[in-house]
């Protein structure tokens, strides 16, 4: 005897190919969207600004006003990658790998010379 009506199996339901619950996805996307982008975009800013006046011998009030500006571009594209990338894991390893390069450059450019 066929039924009528919708199938509810769980062949018939989406698969979740996102990685995650549905909460803890967008919640884990969110801080990785707002928190951590603010904290890496911030230390690569400062890599930056300081290679711009140590490396290229620019203003250090102009490499700190270059940098500034170019850090509104990476914010923006780290928000377009968080939400955009099928995998929680590859954006949190994204983000770890560039914000230790970006302290690690930090850390290491003072002893490029003076503070910036």
């Amino acid at each position: 005897m066929a039924r009528s009506g919708v199938e509810t199996s769980a062949k018939s339901r989406p698969s979740d190919k996102t990685g995650g619950s549905g909460r803890w996805n967008v919640a884990s996307r969110i801080l990785a969207a707002v928190p951590a982008n603010y904290l890496v975009t911030s230390l690569l800013t400062a890599c930056v600004a300081r290679l711009l006046a140590q490396c290229l011998a620019v203003n250090p009030a102009e490499a700190s006003v270059a940098a500034t500006l170019l850090s509104f571009a990476v914010f923006a594209t780290i928000v377009l990658f968080a939400f955009g990338l099928r995998s929680i894991f590859q954006l949190w390893l994204w983000l770890f790998v560039a914000g230790a390069l970006g302290g690690g450059l930090f850390w290491l450019s003072p002893g490029m010379g003076a503070r910036l």
